[in-house]
């Protein structure tokens, strides 16, 4: 399971960068020797990215993560032909979807964590992916999809597959007032008889790969393998979903290898525990000092869509409810009747400190009675913003329209 390493390492990263406040911290780095990870495919037919990380390890059994922020790359054909490419952080990308899927091609690696080359590799034929599944399955209340595809191929048992998935999502609440600082007034906002601008989101993440092999059956053919699955209140599936699937074939060895690398890092050890001299990859150092891990493999790919529209299946989560009932909820009585001691409503005078520390006004005060006018219910802006649940505004030309019928 080839990214299982980065998976690991990503959530390192990521709780280290969700933390909100800094403090002095003396590394205890031993003097072990790094590893940089080379991992990636070429895939003829489409994009190929090739990503490069180093792994320093720490004596409390963790590692730091050092991304290569400069990175440049040569892919050869045995014919002559080249490509070349410029990238950072992580990783490069080459442009194949035009290269012969008959010839050998090689990769050459230059960065600021070392140089490195590839042996001369075969492009393996595409699969042929039957059907690419999502099922609705579990109790009510715990309930959650499940994404699945089956393939097969003439030209080997050994599959390596990975998925894009992509959503679009809504912030928490909406509103149709607008603040004024200038004037110090609510009005109804420009936007009226349109969305709040920055109520809808898209969002975008690609997957690790993944090695299969089917060697032990009677035919090359993976059968309803396992993609992902999301619980009913993931907010990737609250408006629409789209998974893009990429199954190609590999060989032998290239399974073997991360296979293996598995089996080391994960039951017999960690990422540095010493790899067996048998298991050797076909990425090499040309500079530089240090162990590198990878094994590059390169096949056409079998690419399937799948389009997953929420029809009542998604259920808010119990997290965002709370968190829209404590942006907004606003603890000191107030002297209107109704439920206004349960919400932030200033008085005008107060709009503009209100205003300066993120609020924004929600929606009219009401009672039993009906509104209040110039009383409004604020809340921080974050209720209606759906650039704080992760997403951004720019959507690709090709996400399709949210209200097709024939999604």
């Amino acid at each position: 399971m080839k990214r299982l390493i980065f998976k690991y390492l990503s959530i390192i990263c990521g709780l280290a960068a969700a933390a909100s406040c800094t403090y002095e911290y003396e590394a205890d780095i031993p003097s072990d020797t790094s590893v940089v990870i080379i991992d990636g495919r070429i895939v003829a037919g489409s994009l190929s990215t090739i990503s490069i990380t180093q792994a320093i390890p720490l004596r409390d059994n963790t590692q730091h993560i050092v991304y290569a922020s400069r990175v440049s790359g040569r892919l050869e054909c045995d014919d002559g032909s080249f490509l070349t490419s410029e990238g950072g952080y992580a990783g490069i990308e080459f442009d194949t979807r035009a290269i012969d899927a008959s010839r050998k091609y090689k990769v050459s690696l230059d960065s600021d964590l070392g140089s490195f080359e590839s042996d001369w590799i075969s492009v393996y034929e595409a699969p042929v992916i039957d059907k690419l599944t999502c099922t609705e399955s579990g109790p009510q209340g715990s309930r959650y999809l499940d994404f699945r595809v089956s393939a097969h191929s003439a030209s080997s048992p050994y599959f390596a597959l990975t998925y894009t998935e992509a959503w679009e999502h809504t912030s928490l609440t909406t509103t149709m007032l607008e603040y004024f600082p200038q004037t110090n007034t609510v009005e109804d906002a420009s936007w009226i008889g349109h969305e709040h601008p920055y109520y809808r989101c898209w969002q975008e993440s690609e997957k690790p790969i993944t090695v299969i092999s089917s060697a032990a059956h009677a035919e090359s053919r993976i059968t309803d393998a396992y993609l992902t699955m999301l619980s009913e209140n993931d907010l990737r599936i609250s408006v629409l979903y789209r998974i893009i699937v990429n199954v190609s074939s590999t060989g032998k060895d290239y399974y073997e290898y991360w296979d293996n690398l598995r089996t080391v890092s994960y039951v017999d050890g960690d990422l540095f525990t010493p790899i067996p001299s048998n298991m050797e990859g076909n990425i090499h150092r040309t500079s530089g000092t240090g162990t590198v891990i990878g094994f590059l493999g390169a096949g056409k790919a079998a690419i399937d869509t799948l389009y997953y529209k929420n029809r009542g299946f998604y259920r808010t989560p119990q997290s965002l409810n709370t968190m829209l009932n404590q942006l907004m909820h606003y603890q000191r009585d107030y002297e209107n009747p109704g439920d206004l001691n349960e919400y932030y409503c200033p008085a005008s005078d107060e709009w503009p400190d209100a205003y300066n520390k993120g609020d924004v006004p929600i929606r009219e005060a009401m009672t039993e009675q009906g509104s209040i006018p110039g009383v409004y219910v604020w809340g921080n802006k974050a209720c209606v913003d759906c650039r704080t649940l992760g997403g951004g505004l720019s959507f690709p030309e090709d996400w399709p329209d949210r209200n097709d019928r024939n999604l």
